[in-house]
């Protein structure tokens, strides 16, 4: 507001070079901020789904691409924590034109995630009634099929709990669970 305002003065012509470079300073760390914003949520959100070594496995080209954004945000970062002044760390040459490469990488990679999800609903209609975060969750945990337990009644109508048997790691479902509490048992596991 201050420069705009001096580029309205009367005086603005003998100080041109120095509002302008002010100007475009302010402005390039402006770009910057911005851009951290959104790449800080995309980041966030995509660190949590590819912590999990199934999605990795699953996702392997994405968990690369994912992994070298993580990479070098980790190192702007650091690099920004140990000298914070907001000048010198938002005009880094080059910092706008890699953020902007990784923040399509990122676009790139929740298209792609999306696309995958897809595919895991066509194959299984009742994925529909989840929410992305919780088919994920789901996936991510894939070597444990009691995992998929807190999202049964989302995806069957009144079926709350089923019942594997009496060990912990056990993959055989004897019996279902309503959400009055209704047992159904199964006479083949």
């Amino acid at each position: 507001v201050n420069v705009s305002t001096m580029k309205s003065s009367k005086f603005y012509q003998s100080f041109r070079a120095k509002i302008d470079h002010w100007e475009g300073t302010l402005s390039l760390v402006s770009e910057v901020l911005d851009i951290i914003t959104t790449i800080q949520r995309k980041w966030m959100y995509l660190e949590s789904i590819f912590k999990a070594q199934d999605i990795q496995r699953q996702l392997p080209t994405e968990y690369k691409q994912f992994d070298q954004v993580n990479r070098m945000w980790l190192d702007v970062m650091r690099k920004t924590a140990h000298d914070p002044t907001a000048i010198k760390c938002g005009t880094t040459p080059k910092l706008l034109e890699s953020f902007e490469k990784a923040n399509g990488i990122l676009d790139r990679i929740q298209k792609q995630l999306e696309d995958y999800l897809e595919t895991k609903r066509q194959a299984f209609p009742r994925f529909f009634f989840l929410s992305n975060d919780e088919l994920l969750e789901i996936l991510s945990q894939a070597r444990d099929p009691q995992a998929v337990q807190p999202h049964l009644i989302k995806c069957f109508d009144n079926i709350k709990r089923l019942d594997f048997g009496s060990s912990p790691t056990s993959i055989e479902i004897s019996a279902m669970t309503s959400q009055e509490g209704e047992v159904v048992p199964l006479s083949k596991t």
